[in-house]
């Protein structure tokens, strides 16, 4: 089976939002994000359904706010 685009979901930052971290692509435009700076690192998953894709980043999203929460209450 030809995998022609996939869907790649990064590691979320303390700015994110849904699109930042989940996005079609495929090899030409995922070699552009690397370009542009995307690191191996910053890649949490890749999918081939959209789905499963936005999913996954929307559970990391709000691990990662509530993780961004409660280090911020910590430092009250």
């Amino acid at each position: 089976m030809k995998i022609a685009t996939f869907w790649v979901v990064t590691k979320p930052g303390s700015e994110s939002v849904l699109a930042d971290i989940c996005f079609e692509a495929d090899t030409k435009s995922l070699a552009r994000q690397f370009r542009g700076g995307l690191k191996e690192d910053d890649i949490h998953a890749l999918y081939t359904e959209r789905g499963e894709a936005e999913k996954e980043a929307r559970r990391i999203l709000a691990a990662f706010e509530k993780q961004d929460a409660e280090a911020e209450q910590a430092g009250e």
